[in-house]
């Protein structure tokens, strides 16, 4: 477990390394059209995650909203000061699929028009990807552990079995053992009863002499 978690934050730490090289700028189109923003990867990251993980997110400053026809988050009229210290911030989302990965791409409007290549959007959406990237790995780190746990219940079984196992051979040792001198009484008590017999039969005959004896002197 512990190398399990050392490697997660191994992970993490690296990705907190690499992600202001991952985000990237990009001109895309949204629900107004081709605008400039930022897009970032997560790997391992899946679209409906990573918009759970953005509407937490996004909590911290106001309400996000869903527009269903342009598949976009939106949250308009709220304070970041990392984006804008002076104006209101419009923020827009859009999550999509990929291979083994999920990539977000940010758009902000501030005083009426679009950020353009703004540092503090930068920064915004790279905070934003390491809580997921966290998330991610998190999530990872559980799955494996209940791979672990399933291992290690069966480990557990056949551990069990084998102390069985070992009782089997004990019961049936002490049972050897029982029955071995039991075979040593039985011969013991043989011999008793053959000197027994050899006597009764030396006795038998005597009777049978003196019976046949009779009348014949």
């Amino acid at each position: 477990m512990k190398k399990t978690l050392t490697i997660m934050t191994l992970i993490v730490a690296f990705a907190t390394i690499m992600s202001a090289q991952n985000v990237k700028a990009i001109e895309k189109t949204m629900s107004l059209g081709k605008q400039k923003g930022f897009y970032i990867e997560v790997e391992g990251g899946e679209k409906e995650n990573l918009k759970d993980i953005w509407t937490d997110y996004m909590k911290n400053f106001g309400k996000t909203k869903h527009n269903k026809k342009a598949k976009e988050y939106y949250t308009k009229d709220v304070r970041i000061p990392v984006i804008s210290s002076s104006n209101s911030v419009d923020v827009y989302a859009i999550f999509e699929e990929g291979r083994n990965q999920a990539t977000i791409y940010v758009w902000a409007v501030s005083g009426g028009e679009f950020v353009d290549n703004s540092k503090g959007l930068k920064i915004f959406t790279q905070d934003y990807y390491l809580i997921a990237r966290k998330e991610v790995i998190n999530k990872e780190v559980k799955e494996q552990e209940k791979i672990l746990k399933k291992f290690d219940d069966r480990m557990n079984k056949l551990i069990k079995k084998n102390a069985g196992y070992h009782k089997d051979i004990e019961k049936a040792e002490n049972k050897i053992r029982k029955a071995e001198e039991n075979i040593e009484k039985n011969l013991n008590d043989q011999d008793e009863i053959q000197a027994e017999l050899i006597k009764q039969k030396e006795v038998l005959d005597m009777i049978v002499e003196k019976f046949n004896n009779i009348g014949k002197n």
